[in-house]
C-alpha cells in the first residue's frame, strides 16, 4: 500500500498516545546557565532538591564501618543503600563533590551539558587504536587521545548520562549462568532483581505532546514507523490506536513480552526521570541516609588511593579498609584538578570493601592496591600483593556513528529555547511545571531496535533520533549540538561487539594520575568486519528513513541534506573506512570480568568476590564478561541488587557461624 494511503492522523496519534515522544535536542549551552534569573519556586509536591548535599566529612571523626563502598554510581549506590536499610553501618566514598548545580544536572534535555560540566566531569582521553594515525577528526593531539567524558559526583555517571533505561537480552544473563555454573544468574532469576530496581527507580517516557508539535519530526517518526514495520506490528490499519495506546505496552522495550520475543522495530524511550527531572542514584542515597540516620555516611571530595590488605599467617589475603586523601578535584581527569591535597586517612572495614568505580577506575584502584598483572605492577613500582592477570584486560565498548542532516528550516519543538542562557522561557516553564514540556525529556524522539542480518536472533543495533547535531565526543561537543536548530541526528549504536582487546593500565603509581586506556577498536585496526557490516546496516536504515520521510506527501515538512557521513560516502567500503576513523563509544565495561578462578582473564567470581582476596568485591560494569544489552545502566542496577543479596547472604552465614544473627 502506498505511504499516502496510511492514515496520517492514525499513525501519528497512535505513536504519540503510546508515548513514542519527541523532544528537544538533549543538549544545552555550556556556559551562562540561567541559574539565578528565575528562582526555582518549584513544582507541586517537589521533594528536597537532590542537587544540594550538606557538607559532610564523616571520616574526620569516625574511622570504622561495617562496609565501605567506593563509588556512588549505578553499582555502588544501590548496594550501599540496601546494606544500610538492613541495619549495617556503611560508608560511601565519592571522589567528586556532593552539591552540584541544579542546571544542567536536573534538566533531562541538558544531559550532554551535565557531561561537560567541569564541576562534576572527569575528562578521560583514550586511544581507539595503538597506531595514532588510525584515529579520525576527534583525536586531540595535545592530549594524545579522544575525549571520553565520565562523571565524578554523588551519583557517579547516573548524574550525567542520557537516562536511557533499557532491559538487556535474556541471553546476557543466561550466558553468565552458563559461564559460572551459577543458576542465580539465569534470566528468570535476574528478572526479580529488575523488579527490585523498579521499587526505587522511576521510569518515564517522553511527553507525547512533543511528537505533534513539529511537522518535520512527525514526518521522520512516521517514516521510521513505516520503514521498520512498527505500523504493521502494533499500529496497523484496522487497529483502534487510542484504545491500544491506553494499554501502553506495545512500544515499551522493557516489557517482558518484547524481550522474550526478540522484537525489533520502533519503541518508546524509557528514561530515568520523575516528573520531568533526572533521577539518579544520588537521590536513592540521600533518601536512605535521611531515613536511616547513622547508618549511611556519605564521604565526598575524597580520592581513594588504595585498598589496604593484610596477609594472615596462613597466607590468606584480606581487604581491611581503604586509604583516602581528602580534597576537591584531586584526580587529574577533572578539568578543575590542580588543588592541594588534604589529609590522608585510613578507614577500616569490619566486614568488606566494595569497589564500584567503573570500568576505568576500578581496575586502576585494584592495581594501585597491588592486585593485577605482576609484571605490569613491577614496571610501575607498585608492590605486588596478588598476581591477577585479568585486572584491566578485556576492556570493551560499543561502537557508535551518526547520520546527521541539515534541514531547510528550524525545528518547531526547540522554538524559543535558549538552552539555559539568561531568560530562557522554556527553562522557566520547566522549573514551574507549566507550558510545553520541551525540556522534560532526554532529546530522543524515536528509538529503533534492529537485528543484524548475520547476527543473533535478538536485536543487536539501536538507531535513535534527536533534533540536534552530534558527530562524536570532542571538546565543545555539547555547545555544537544546539548551536543551530536545523540539524537532526540519527545515532547508530552497535551492541554485542566482537572486540575484547581493550586494556586499562597504570601510567604511574600516582593515584591521581589518569590510567592509560586503549580500546583497540576493530581488533586494533586489523579486524572487525562483522561489526563494521552491522554498523553499515544501521546507517543504511537511517538513510532509508530520511529518504522515506522526504517521499511522504501527507505532511508539509522540511527538506534535508546529509552532512555526516555525507552524500559522497555511499559504498560499503567507503562507509567502513569512515566508521573506522570516526566511531566512538561511551559504555566502557568488562575490565574486571566474572569467571572461574582458573581463567587468566577472570577477576571476580559469580558472587562478585575478587579471586584470592577475602572481604573484597567489585560491583560495577567492569565485572561483565561482555557488555549486556544495548544500554548497560539498567543491567548494572540489576547486578547491584544481586550483589546486595549475595553480600547479605554471606553476612547471615558469617553471623550464624559466629553464633549471632545477621541484621
Amino acid at each position: 500500500m502506498p505511504d499516502d494511503d496510511v492514515d496520517r492522523r492514525q499513525v501519528l496519534r497512535g505513536l504519540a498516545s503510546a508515548g513514542a515522544g519527541a523532544l528537544v535536542a538533549g543538549m544545552a549551552a555550556a556556559t551562562a546557565f540561567d541559574a539565578g534569573h528565575d528562582p526555582p519556586d518549584g513544582r507541586a509536591d517537589e521533594p528536597r532538591p537532590d542537587w544540594i548535599v550538606p557538607d559532610s566529612d564523616p571520616t574526620a571523626d569516625r574511622r570504622e564501618y561495617d562496609y565501605i563502598v567506593i563509588g556512588s554510581g549505578a553499582g555502588g549506590a544501590p548496594v550501599a543503600a540496601n546494606l544500610a536499610e538492613r541495619g549495617f553501618q556503611v560508608l560511601v566514598v565519592e571522589a567528586g563533590p556532593g552539591t552540584i548545580a541544579e542546571i544542567p544536572y536536573s534538566v533531562p534535555a541538558f544531559h550532554l551539558f551535565a557531561s561537560s560540566d567541569p564541576a562534576l566531569s572527569w575528562d578521560f582521553y583514550v586511544r581507539h587504536y595503538t597506531d595514532t594515525a588510525q584515529h579520525g577528526t576527534t583525536w586531540v593531539k595535545e592530549r594524545q587521545g579522544v575525549l571520553y567524558p565520565r562523571a565524578s559526583t554523588l551519583g557517579g555517571c547516573t548524574a550525567h548520562h542520557a537516562m536511557l533505561t533499557m532491559y538487556p537480552e535474556n541471553q546476557d544473563w543466561d550466558d553468565i549462568a552458563a559461564l559460572t555454573g551459577d543458576p542465580s544468574w539465569n534470566s528468570f532469576a535476574m528478572r526479580r532483581h529488575f523488579e527490585r530496581v523498579r521499587s526505587w527507580l522511576p521510569i518515564e517516557f517522553a511527553p507525547p505532546a512533543l511528537l505533534l508539535r513539529d511537522r518535520t519530526v512527525a514526518r521522520l517518526v512516521g517514516a521510521a514507523a513505516l520503514e521498520t514495520g512498527t505500523v504493521t506490528r502494533g499500529l496497523g490499519q484496522g487497529v483502534d490506536l487510542n484504545r491500544f495506546a491506553v494499554a501502553g505496552l506495545d512500544l515499551d522495550p522493557n516489557d517482558a513480552a518484547h524481550v522474550d520475543a526478540f522484537h525489533e522495530g520502533m519503541f518508546m524511550i524509557p528514561q530515568s526521570t520523575r516528573d520531568g527531572r533526572r533521577y539518579s542514584t544520588r537521590t536513592r542515597l540521600l533518601q536512605v541516609a535521611a531515613g536511616h540516620p547513622g547508618r549511611l555516611a556519605l564521604q565526598t571530595d575524597a580520592l581513594v588511593e588504595r585498598v589496604t590488605l593484610d596477609r594472615g599467617h596462613d597466607g590468606t589475603l584480606r581487604a581491611t579498609g581503604i586509604e583516602l586523601r581528602r580534597g576537591r578535584h584531586l584526580y587529574e581527569a577533572s578539568p578543575m584538578s590542580g588543588g592541594h591535597p588534604g589529609e590522608r586517612r585510613q578507614v577500616r572495614a569490619r566486614r568488606e570493601v566494595i569497589v564500584a568505580g567503573g570500568a576505568f577506575n576500578s581496575p586502576q584502584l585494584l592495581m594501585l592496591s597491588g592486585i593485577g598483572p605482576s609484571d605490569h605492577l613491577r614496571s610501575k613500582r607498585v608492590p605486588v600483593a596478588l598476581d591477577l592477570p585479568g585486572v584491566g584486560g578485556n576492556l570493551q565498548d560499543r561502537y557508535e556513528i551518526s547520520v546527521v542532516s541539515r534541514f531547510d528550516r528550524d525545528f518547531e519543538i526547540v522554538k524559543g529555547a535558549t538552552f539555559g542562557h539568561p531568560g530562557d522561557p522554556l527553562l522557566r516553564q520547566w522549573r514551574r511545571g507549566t507550558g510545553f514540556p520541551s525540556y522534560d525529556s532526554n532529546g530522543i524522539i524515536a528509538g529503533i531496535k534492529k537485528r543484524f542480518s548475520r547476527g543473533s536472533a535478538h536485536p543487536e543495533l539501536f538507531v535513535f533520533g534527536s533534533p540536534s547535531r552530534f558527530e562524536g565526543y570532542a571538546p565543545g561537543f555539547a555547545a555544537k549540538g544546539v548551536a543551530e536548530p536545523d540539524y537532526f541526528t540519527w545515532a547508530v549504536l552497535r551492541g554485542y561487539t566482537h572486540n575484547d582487546l581493550g586494556t586499562v593500565r597504570l601510567r604511574s603509581a600516582d593515584p591521581a594520575a589518569v590510567p592509560d586506556i586503549n580500546f583497540r577498536y576493530f581488533g586494533d585496526g586489523r579486524a572487525g568486519d562483522a561489526d563494521l557490516d552491522a554498523i553499515c546496516e544501521g546507517v543504511e536504515l537511517a538513510r532509508r528513513i530520511n529518504g522515506r520521510a522526504t517521499s511522504l506527501r501527507w505532511t508539509d515538512a522540511a527538506r534535508a541534506t546529509e552532512v555526516f557521513p555525507g552524500p559522497g560516502r555511499t559504498g560499503r567500503d567507503e562507509l567502513k573506512a569512515f566508521i573506522r576513523k570516526q566511531a566512538w563509544g561511551h559504555h566502557a565495561s568488562c575490565s574486571n570480568p566474572i569467571g572461574s578462578r582458573g581463567s587468566r582473564r577472570a577477576v571476580v567470581d559469580s558472587r562478585f568476590r575478587v579471586h584470592g582476596v577475602q572481604g573484597l568485591r567489585v560491583v560495577d560494569a567492569s565485572v561483565f564478561p561482555s557488555i549486556p544489552g544495548l544500554f548497560p545502566v539498567l543491567a548494572v542496577y540489576m547486578i547491584a541488587e544481586k550483589a546486595s543479596e549475595d553480600i547479605l547472604r554471606d553476612a547471615a552465614v558469617a553471623a550464624g557461624a559466629a553464633g549471632g544473627a545477621a541484621l
